[in-house]
């Protein structure tokens, strides 16, 4: 397994073109990942696929791991959110996330890869708290002014479902066991929001 070379974090994109350079950097990973899997993703081999210096790679990513972490980071980001208020809150979390598992899982060796990444780095010491997903979900539920139980919630379902994405990944669970696992945590876990009143 690979180890984190640095306790450093990972430099920021900035310019247009630092921002670009970083996209092509994920895309590479990703679709390296999605192909060959963490062990055998060389990082010569995504600086080459990305049309970037291997310093270049290594300024924004220390280490594999924080390359994967990276790429988990940015397809979050990159997770629509529907507009306007939701009929039932609950529901609307339970399909983004059947969407987020089902397509994570469409890659199993580059889920597996963002996964291992992720808990490697945290791992390794003291990193920010990525909230990203958390704000996804009360988004996603409608919740315009959420208070610290709604953050609960929402991280609550955020760990529920990395943990079921972990034993699928594991081949613990097949996809359609995954999925019908966070549909029933999304369920349990977001009962408050059932009848929840527009905001």
């Amino acid at each position: 397994m690979p180890r984190i070379a640095e306790s450093r974090e990972p430099g920021r994109a900035s310019t247009t073109s630092q921002i670009a350079r970083r996209r092509a950097i994920l895309r590479s990973a990703a679709l390296l990942g999605s192909e060959h899997g963490l062990e055998r993703v060389q990082m010569s081999d995504v600086a080459a696929s990305a049309g970037v210096a291997l310093g270049t790679l290594y300024r924004y990513y220390p280490s594999k791991h924080h390359l994967f972490s990276g790429v988990l980071e940015a397809a979050v980001q990159d997770l629509p959110i529907p507009a306007g208020r939701p009929p039932d809150p609950v529901a609307a979390v339970c399909d983004f996330m059947e969407q987020t598992t089902t397509g994570l899982l469409r890659r199993p060796l580059l889920a597996r890869a963002m996964l291992v990444s992720v808990n490697a780095v945290r791992s390794a010491g003291a990193v920010a708290v990525d909230t990203t997903m958390r704000d996804r979900i009360v988004a996603v539920a409608g919740v315009t002014a959420p208070d610290a139980e709604d953050h609960r919630l929402a991280r609550l379902v955020e760990q529920c479902a990395y943990g079921i994405l972990t034993w699928a990944v594991a081949g613990q669970l097949d996809a359609d066991e995954a999925v019908s696992d966070v549909r029933r945590a999304c369920a349990l876990l977001l009962a408050p929001w059932a009848d929840r009143g527009p905001e």
